[in-house]
């Protein structure tokens, strides 16, 4: 079997789902149906494909984000894109590999937060801006404060000790958050232009 690049996505899977520690090259070369050596023959150590795993994350990522940003018809549709876009990625991502991130690779963990920390509260404090201009969000509000808020919703649901004693599906968890969060800087054109596009895009809504 030969290793390339449409490798990665079922890698990156595979180390999501189990962890970067439990996934040893002996492991990955079993689930990939080749030898270690093949691995090997492409990546040098598990260091330079883990690099290579989060590198295609991130450039998948900031692709999906532009696209959304280019083709929603308004911030409030854009924000609901971006959260089903964000969901899906992080469905088969546990705390475990996020952990052995940290401990394991810390400058690959600081990549991951400066991306987040950086960029992604850019996008959110664009999409802010753009929902003002088009009257939606509330003109007064800080756009730049309210991303860094929207941020640290999105940390509360990476971290297990916050919301698994409810024993409540991800989903569920997130589209509450995110209804709170709208209603609060929501104009009442932004209001009946969410409640509008929640039935369009989440038709299970009340």
């Amino acid at each position: 079997m030969s290793l390339g690049p449409q490798h990665i996505p079922q890698i990156r899977e595979l180390f999501f789902r189990y962890g970067l520690k439990s996934m040893t090259m002996d492991e990955l070369a079993r689930q990939l149906g080749c030898s270690k050596k093949t691995i090997y023959e492409h990546y040098t150590d598990k260091k330079i494909l883990v690099h290579r795993v989060l590198g295609s994350f991130l450039e998948e990522h900031r692709s999906e984000m532009q696209a959304l940003e280019q083709s929603s018809r308004n911030a409030v549709e854009n924000l609901l894109r971006m959260a089903a876009t964000g969901l899906q990625k992080m469905r088969n991502l546990t705390p475990t590999m996020l952990f052995d991130l940290q401990k394991s690779y810390p400058e690959l963990w600081t990549e991951l937060e400066c991306y987040r920390q950086v960029e992604i509260a850019g996008i959110f404090k664009r999409l802010i801006e753009r929902g003002q201009r088009e009257g939606l969000f509330r003109p007064e509000i800080d756009a730049e404060i309210v991303s860094i808020m929207h941020l640290q919703h999105t940390n509360l649901l990476l971290d297990p000790l916050v919301f698994s004693h409810l024993n409540k599906p991800l989903p569920k968890v997130f589209e509450t958050i995110q209804d709170v969060f709208i209603r609060g800087i929501a104009t009442p054109k932004g209001l009946r232009t969410w409640i509008k596009a929640q039935t369009i895009f989440n038709p299970n809504q009340p």
